[in-house]
């Protein structure tokens, strides 16, 4: 079977800290929350293991948590997380983790009923809507992953993959030209987004479009996207584009690329059949 490269999906550096007198109580955990959402997971770290500032401890284990669910450390997170849902079984930010957390842990029915539970106490929670948006591209109900995806992208604009996600759940769906314009979303965000860079070659291909390359491209990066393209040509069903992509790859790259060789055996057979 062909290689396909990896389409991911995904969710959620350091800067000096306040004296105390600056961060406590409320300021404090706030502050927490925007280091961690802010993806400075070692600040959020070190200002966690202060002891000079006190908060109520509901609210260090639920940061403890979301660190660790940031951190991917998701059983970690999902313990703590189900453990605090059990002295506040309506909080929407502890559903919300404990459903990502569960999502991520290949816990779908879990993971469903919290994050359904997160976005009817708190709809604004884009996070939780894009991993119910996964919950729903995993079982095939496209309308409401669509719905989910619109949800979360509509909060959150500016995540880049949260639009490759849903870019994902499009070619899915064969929807490529939709899929082609969230991919382009997201490389205008993060101009060097690999991920998205090879979605969206899949994407155009699949629409009956040529790879485009960038200057900076290189022949590994080259290579990798005309395998991107074999293997959008193979899914639809052209047998001799798909040859041609995976030979081309192999010729642009200067060393072995061992990935489209396996693709072009597999379509072309022992002998090759590249044009």
């Amino acid at each position: 079977m062909p290689r396909l490269p990896l389409l991911v999906l995904a969710l959620l550096g350091c800067s000096t800290l306040a004296p105390a007198a600056e961060l406590t109580g409320a300021s404090f955990t706030a502050a927490v929350e925007r280091a961690i959402a802010g993806n400075r997971l070692l600040q959020a770290e070190a200002m966690l293991d202060r002891t000079d500032v006190t908060i109520d401890a509901q609210d260090r284990s639920r940061l403890i948590a979301s660190l660790f669910l940031a951190q991917h450390r998701d059983q970690a997170a999902s313990d703590r997380f189900e453990a605090l849902l059990k002295q506040q079984p309506g909080d929407c930010r502890l559903q919300s983790g404990a459903g990502i957390a569960a999502l991520r842990l290949n816990q779908p029915e879990i993971a469903e009923a919290r994050l359904n539970a997160a976005v009817a106490t708190c709809p604004n929670d884009a996070d939780a809507w894009g991993a119910l948006a996964v919950i729903e591209d995993k079982a095939g109900r496209w309308e409401r992953s669509t719905a989910a995806y619109a949800k979360a992208i509509a909060l959150k604009k500016d995540d880049p993959a949260l639009l490759n996600n849903a870019g994902v759940s499009l070619l899915a769906q064969h929807r490529y030209a939709d899929a082609a314009r969230l991919f382009r979303q997201a490389l205008l965000l993060h101009p060097s987004n690999q991920r998205a860079k090879n979605n969206l070659d899949i994407a155009q291909v699949s629409a009956g479009a040529r790879p485009s390359f960038d200057a900076e491209d290189d022949s590994r990066t080259r290579a990798e996207r005309l395998n991107n393209a074999g293997y959008a040509a193979l899914l639809a069903g052209d047998d001799q584009a798909a040859a041609q992509y995976f030979a081309q790859a192999i010729k642009d790259n200067p060393f072995q690329f061992e990935t489209a060789e396996a693709n072009l055996h597999d379509v072309a057979g022992p002998n090759g059949g590249a044009p």
